[in-house]
């Protein structure tokens, strides 16, 4: 095998593993809710606060363990204080419009957002954008059909729709620093863990928030599989791009709604289930068509 061929099985396995990675992170970040919703807790402040412990914990852990630097990095810690403030935005779109309407609002925005970052500022998939942007539209219409399985409800309407949209589009942002700064994963992680940390300690001191013993350890375990995800999404990033890696890691949606429908049986009725796995199969579908853009 010459140097080219060789060249190019390398570049094959670094974009299968970050495809792989991409899915790992989606199956983190759709399960991290699960040990904080089974402990019954709505102190949603105090469940980011703590969740930021966990992350901040987690994050030296690996980044000792992988041999990661635990140094202060700008671009990292923009992206953990980005994702700390998408992430307060947001729970005043799910309260504004619910679940059903927030979660696909929200999940679209972040994966347009993110693929216009990847291919319109950082140049990524030159030759295969219209497959891409194929499997982009697929993703789109299996998260919208998949999350809009649960009730409504819209107090203000105004307010949660803009607050879902400015969510979206910091969420589709966050990962931007790392590829300005041209940073590698290691160079990245554990100050976007600081950054989060900090951020989410900082919201919980000006709201005031009173802590209770409530939720403590599933908070924190929260926090932890999410920086699993967190972990992979940005080696997954680091192999295949932004414009790629973030739409399929956000396919979490449809790990998230089969937690509620197998796990916690929020879903009764047979259309609504016959509905998610009609989601899931055109969800899958576009994250596998991306793949191979």
């Amino acid at each position: 095998m010459g140097f080219l061929g060789v060249g190019h099985v390398i570049l094959n396995l670094m974009h299968n593993l970050g495809f792989l990675a991409g899915v790992g992170a989606a199956l983190a970040w759709g399960s991290y809710i699960v040990p904080f919703k089974k402990s019954g807790s709505k102190n949603l402040i105090q469940f980011q606060a703590l969740m930021g412990v966990g992350i901040l914990i987690s994050g030296m852990i690996f980044s000792l363990i992988l041999n990661f630097p635990l140094e202060l990095n700008t671009y990292g810690f923009i992206s953990g204080i980005l994702w700390a403030i998408a992430n307060v935005i947001s729970l005043v779109a799910l309260s504004n419009l619910g679940l059903s309407r927030a979660v696909p609002l929200m999940s679209s925005i972040v994966i347009i957002s993110s693929f216009i970052w990847g291919t319109m500022i950082f140049k990524e998939i030159p030759s295969g954008r219209v497959q891409a942007s194929f499997g982009i539209a697929l993703i789109i219409l299996g998260v919208i059909l998949v999350s809009t399985t649960a009730k409504s409800v819209s107090p203000n309407i105004k307010k949660g729709l803009i607050a879902a949209i400015l969510a979206g589009l910091i969420w589709g942002s966050q990962l931007a620093p790392l590829k300005i700064g041209n940073l590698s994963t290691r160079e990245f992680f554990f100050p976007s863990c600081l950054g989060i940390f900090a951020t989410a300690a900082l919201i919980a001191l000006i709201t005031k928030t009173r802590f209770k013993r409530e939720a403590l350890r599933e908070s924190v375990l929260s926090g932890t599989i999410w920086n699993i995800g967190n972990l992979l999404s940005v080696v997954s990033i680091s192999y295949i791009g932004l414009s790629k890696g973030q739409p399929i890691s956000l396919s979490a949606t449809l790990v998230a709604v089969l937690w509620g429908l197998f796990y916690f049986k929020e879903i009764k009725e047979i259309r609504k289930k016959l509905q998610v796995l009609i989601g899931a199969t055109i969800l899958v579908t576009g994250v596998i068509i991306l793949g191979l853009a």
